[in-house]
């Protein structure tokens, strides 16, 4: 299992106490991440110990969950996703009854929702449109705006929808963090069931979230140990909470248990010629060097400044074609962008463009990705294929249904393994006779619930999260981006188990990951980085996470980089956007790409 390993990352797998992992771009940080894991998993020494990886995406929750799968690791006692839906899973929803506000049950708000509701009260309280109100609290509940206003925003929002049952990731990570000061046996509960807390990427981690892990780590007094990977050039999301704690601090956190501070060093990734590009962008003076066995080669780094943006999708699409002629695989290629917003007008001319070519587009899924509502996590099972390859993360994701159910339901049986594969010859056997996806999932749902002899519309909490998860589905059907996609359940299922085209993601959605060819377009003063980090801040702020985003986006490709900063964007003031100012003052030696001429 540990073959090919250097010193360090040897190292990293074999320390047995707490350990925090400083990783540069490429150090082989996912590996170490899962073979660690897989070591871990198989030293638990109780059936009910389990282990949770808590990433920042749910798309690094899954290929976490696909490289233990492939490892050939039982993955059983293993729980993955982010923080929001493990403070969800095992804190709010088990315990959430002991806060009055949570009593009457409630409902995640879904994006469009908030979208629509942040935007009436900016409204409300005179906040301009290019700026948006923070709804984090601190520990003592306050929020953290610096205008008052901004704070009565977020005070008025948040009781807008607790009055109608509705909860944000804000208040899940709040509402976590006081159930847990209040009810220490939630701790102590949590600490005996889980003895291992993985945290990838965590230099992204919020204040409240250190604290709510800290807590249950605390409280298992030693015999529950934490485990945290990063890269602090990486913290891009400074501006959602994001907070690079100190061993130090950390270690404060979990009740003054000693951490251990770890490197993975050398870059198994990408040419030097692409580490000295991004090494512009670094905040420390890190030497790093490439351990690739095509290190030398010169690959394709371009910079163009001048194209209209009328004229990306063509240009784009000629990369595409020509890097695929190459015999780049699809899935190897990237197209990355600030914004959905860019995106997803750029995904369907692509996809126009380029019929035969396959695109994996996780945000612009009409299906809502709301993984933590249970109705998407039963349409999940049934829209994945059925293959050889699937048993395993279906049988995960079988047991995950059953468990919910059990809570909701005692007279439900103790989820077995049996019982999974029970479940799972009923998701085999659906057989709907309808093309329309909603009608689809609706009958598909009601077959399943018939033939387990459990009435769901006995349960509030299933029957709000069925209206959520179907409004989310209409609205997103509705929505400018999605009005020409298809309507067919088959439709459906092919962009669910669509994995190996090209990446379409924003720059923050790829995180970790790597590809051969990385295009990235969109690269505008005001965009990257955001003018929220540039109107009434200091110039050290911009500059700051300008060098971060221009890092991990340039630090995603092995070998071909191309950048834009395409001309034609206007301001809210019809002023022009203007090229990122740290990219646009480097010295490098750029190659030329012919210039695009329209027909």
């Amino acid at each position: 299992m540990y073959i090919n390993l250097n010193p360090f990352q040897q190292a990293v797998i074999d320390e047995e106490g707490n350990t925090l992992v400083i990783a540069c771009p490429g150090s082989g940080k996912t590996r170490v991440l899962t073979m660690k894991i897989a070591k871990e998993l198989e030293n638990l020494k109780k059936r009910t110990n389990r282990i949770a990886a808590l990433t920042f995406t749910n798309r690094a929750a899954d290929e976490i969950d696909k490289r233990i799968h492939e490892m050939g690791i039982d993955s059983s006692k293993l729980w993955t996703g982010t923080i929001h839906s493990f403070c969800l899973q095992w804190i709010i929803k088990p315990y959430g009854g002991y806060l009055p506000e949570l009593q009457k049950g409630f409902s995640i708000l879904d994006e469009f929702k908030a979208q629509d509701l942040k935007s009436r009260f900016k409204n409300d309280f005179a906040i301009p449109r290019y700026e948006d109100f923070i709804t984090r609290r601190d520990r003592q509940g306050n929020y953290i705006n610096a205008e008052r206003n901004f704070n009565e925003a977020a005070e008025t929002y948040h009781k807008y929808i607790l009055e109608n049952k509705l909860i944000d990731f804000d208040l899940i990570l709040y509402f976590s963090y006081l159930l847990l000061g209040k009810y220490p046996k939630i701790a102590n509960n949590l600490s005996r069931i889980f003895k291992y807390f993985f945290i990838d990427e965590f230099q992204d981690t919020q204040d409240l979230q250190y604290a709510i892990v800290g807590k249950i780590v605390w409280a298992a007094e030693g015999q529950c140990k934490i485990f945290l990977v990063g890269d602090p050039d990486q913290a891009i999301f400074k501006s959602l909470g994001g907070v690079v704690k100190s061993s130090t601090e950390i270690s404060q956190e979990i009740g003054g248990y000693s951490i251990k501070k770890l490197g993975l060093n050398g870059n198994y990734r990408s040419t030097q010629r692409i580490i000295n590009l991004y090494s512009n962008f670094q905040s420390t003076d890190l030497s790093i060097e490439s351990l690739t066995n095509y290190c030398d080669e010169d690959g394709v780094i371009s910079f163009d400044r001048t194209i209209h943006k009328e004229n990306l999708v063509e240009k784009i699409t000629e990369i595409i074609q020509e890097q695929i002629s190459d015999g780049v695989p699809p899935n190897e290629i990237c197209v990355l962008a600030p914004q959905w917003s860019f995106l997803t007008s750029m995904a369907r001319k692509l996809k126009s463009h380029l019929p035969d070519v396959a695109f994996d587009a996780p945000g612009l899924t009409i299906l809502p990705r709301d993984r933590d509502n249970f109705w998407f996590k039963l349409a999940r099972i049934i829209l994945i294929n059925q293959e050889p390859n699937k048993y395993l993360i279906r049988m995960k994701w079988a047991k995950e249904i059953l468990e919910e159910l059990v809570m909701l339901n005692s007279t439900i049986i103790h989820v077995e393994i049996e019982s999974c594969r029970k479940f799972l010859k009923i998701i085999n056997s659906i057989n709907i006779p309808k093309e329309d996806a909603v009608e689809y999932l609706e009958e598909a749902f009601k077959y399943i619930f018939e033939k387990i002899g459990f009435d769901y519309s006995s349960s509030d909490l299933l029957i709000e999260q069925w209206k959520s998860f179907f409004n989310g589905l209409s609205r997103r059907y509705e929505h400018i981006d999605f009005s020409d996609i298809p309507k067919d359940i088959n439709y459906m299922k092919k962009m669910f188990n669509t994995k190996k085209g090209v990446v379409i993601n924003t720059c923050q959605g790829v995180k970790g990951e790597e590809f051969h060819t990385v295009i990235a377009f969109g690269l505008l003063r005001g965009y990257v980085p955001h003018w929220s980090q540039i109107i009434n801040r200091p110039t050290s702020n911009e500059i700051e996470e300008s060098n971060k985003l221009l890092y991990v986006i340039c630090s995603r490709a092995k070998k071909n980089l191309f950048l834009f900063s395409e001309s034609g964007r206007l301001t809210q003031s019809k002023q022009p956007y203007q090229v990122n100012n740290q990219l646009n003052r480097i010295v490098f030696e750029f190659n030329s790409l012919a210039p695009y001429r329209s027909e």
